[in-house]
C-alpha cells in the first residue's frame, strides 16, 4: 500500500511534480536566444572601455612629453647619440613624468643599448632589468599580441604608442636620423618654437598593432597580417618602401613592430604617415628606415595623441593629405584632422 504524503494525502499515480523534456528544450532555447542577443552588446560594451582606456594611455603619454617638454625646454629625442645602439626610445625618457621614475632608474643611459652593430647587435646586460618590464600604460588594451619579445640575445617588453617621425613622404623622411619635417629624430631635443603648424594640429603619437613576435619566411602571413612588415634587402635606407609592388616579392616577414619602449628604433617606437591608419599596404622596412603606419584593432580607425595633450579618433577614412599634414611640424598646411 503506498504511504501518504507530508500533505495528508495519497498520491495519485502519475502526477509527478518535474519538467517535461520539451518544456527544458524550451527554456535551453529561450536562453540561449537570450545570450545570443546579449552577447554582441556585451562585447561591445567591453570593447568601448578598452578604446577608453587606450585614449586615457594616449592622454597620460601627451602629459608626460608636455611635463618633460616643460622641464628640459624641449621635446624628448630619440637617443643619446646618432647610433642605434644609443637609440633610447622617447617612451623610455618620459618614464619619471609619468610616475614611474623607478623604472626609469634601471636604464643606464651612459651605456649602450645594444652591443655589436649591424643584424648582430645583443642587448648590453645591464640594459635586460629594464627592457624586459611591462609598461601598462604603453599598452592598448584592444590589443591582444605578446607582451614579450625574445630579440638580440634578450627579452623587451613592448609598445602600441608610437611617437611621430614625419610624412614619410621621401626615402630620407622614413628614418629616425635626419631632421626633416618630423617631431623626433637622434639627438634632436626640438623646441616647441619650431613647430609652427600649431600643438593642436601636429600628431605627437599614435597606435601600433604589436607584432607577432616571430618571422616568416615565404609569402605574406595571411593570418594576422598586420603584425608583420616586409623585410626588405639591401639598399639605400627607406627605398621601395612605399609601394606594394616593392613587397611583391619579398620572403622575409618580421614580426617586431612596437618590440620596444626602451630601444628607440623606428620599426619599435615610431609611425610615419607613408601609409593612412590600417592601410592595407604592409609596413616595409630598408636598412633601418621604411614606412610604418598607424594601426590599432579598435573598428574604424586609430587614437592619436596631439602635441597639445589632446587626445582624438581618427577614422581610416581620413584623407592622405589631411594625415600627412597632420604628421608635419612646419608644412603650413591648412588641413586639420577631422
Amino acid at each position: 500500500m503506498s504511504k501518504r504524503d507530508r500533505t495528508g494525502y495519497w498520491p495519485v499515480p502519475g502526477n509527478r511534480n518535474a519538467f517535461t523534456l520539451v518544456e527544458v528544450l524550451v527554456v535551453i532555447a529561450i536562453i540561449g536566444t537570450l545570450v545570443g542577443l546579449l552577447l554582441p552588446a556585451v562585447q561591445s560594451a567591453r570593447e568601448a572601455a578598452r578604446r577608453t582606456s587606450c585614449m586615457n594611455n594616449l592622454r597620460q603619454f601627451g602629459l608626460a612629453v608636455l611635463n618633460f617638454e616643460s622641464t628640459k625646454g624641449h621635446l624628448p629625442a630619440i637617443g643619446t647619440g646618432t647610433t642605434s645602439q644609443t637609440a633610447f626610445a622617447v617612451q623610455a625618457l618620459i618614464l619619471p613624468y609619468a610616475e614611474n621614475q623607478s623604472l626609469q632608474s634601471l636604464v643606464d643611459f651612459t651605456q649602450t643599448i645594444t652591443l655589436g652593430s649591424g643584424g648582430s647587435q645583443t642587448i648590453n646586460p645591464v640594459q635586460q632589468p629594464a627592457a624586459r618590464t611591462v609598461v601598462e600604460m604603453f599598452l592598448c588594451p584592444s590589443d591582444g599580441g605578446p607582451t614579450a619579445y625574445l630579440e638580440n640575445s634578450g627579452t623587451w617588453a613592448p609598445t602600441n604608442y608610437m611617437v611621430n617621425i614625419g610624412s614619410g613622404t621621401t626615402t630620407t623622411l622614413r628614418s629616425t636620423v635626419q631632421p626633416q619635417d618630423r617631431l623626433f629624430w637622434y639627438t634632436s631635443q626640438l623646441r616647441l618654437s619650431r613647430v609652427t603648424d600649431g600643438m593642436s594640429k601636429t600628431m605627437l603619437a599614435a597606435e601600433a598593432v604589436r607584432g607577432a613576435a616571430r618571422d616568416v619566411t615565404g609569402a605574406r602571413p595571411t593570418g594576422d597580417r598586420d603584425r608583420f612588415y616586409a623585410q626588405l634587402g639591401g639598399g639605400a635606407p627607406g627605398t621601395g618602401t612605399d609601394n606594394a609592388s616593392a613587397c611583391g616579392g619579398v620572403t622575409a616577414w618580421h614580426g617586431r613592430r612596437g618590440t620596444s619602449w626602451l630601444w628607440g628604433r623606428e620599426f619599435a617606437t615610431c609611425f610615419n604617415a607613408v601609409h593612412t591608419p590600417n592601410d592595407a599596404e604592409p609596413d616595409c622596412s630598408r636598412s633601418g628606415a621604411g614606412a610604418f603606419k598607424a594601426a590599432s584593432r579598435h573598428t574604424g580607425g586609430v587614437q592619436v595623441v596631439m602635441l597639445d595633450g589632446s587626445a582624438t579618433f581618427v577614422s581610416n577614412d581620413v584623407g592622405l593629405t589631411v594625415w600627412r599634414a597632420a604628421s608635419t611640424r612646419a608644412g603650413g598646411e591648412t588641413d586639420t584632422l577631422p
